[in-house]
């Protein structure tokens, strides 16, 4: 992630591509998926930067299952909500179907 970021804001330095390159093939050696999308990233980073780490950023968000500025909100407003209980609150849960 710390790549992706980076890169939607300056082009990587030589040495960060190296150590991303390295430290990618450490994380996910067997996962054909994440070493596909490094990859892209590393394909696409010279002509594009910012859109090849928005792309690996998506992909990562995606691939380690880390949820989504909207599914953080909605999980807040339920932490938040004054929920009815028992009866009441299977109806108000099966209302949502």
């Amino acid at each position: 992630m710390t790549a992706a970021f980076k890169a939607k804001q300056r082009p990587l330095t030589e040495g960060e591509i190296a150590a991303f390159t390295a430290r990618a093939a450490e994380l996910v050696p067997d996962d054909a998926l994440a070493q596909g999308a490094v990859d892209v990233f590393l394909r696409d980073l010279p002509d594009d930067h910012v859109a090849a780490g928005q792309a690996l950023l998506d992909f990562i968000c995606s691939w380690s299952r880390i949820p989504t500025t909207e599914e953080i909100r909605r999980a807040e407003t339920l932490l938040t909500e004054d929920l009815p209980r028992g009866f009441d609150a299977w109806q108000r849960e099966a209302g949502h179907g």
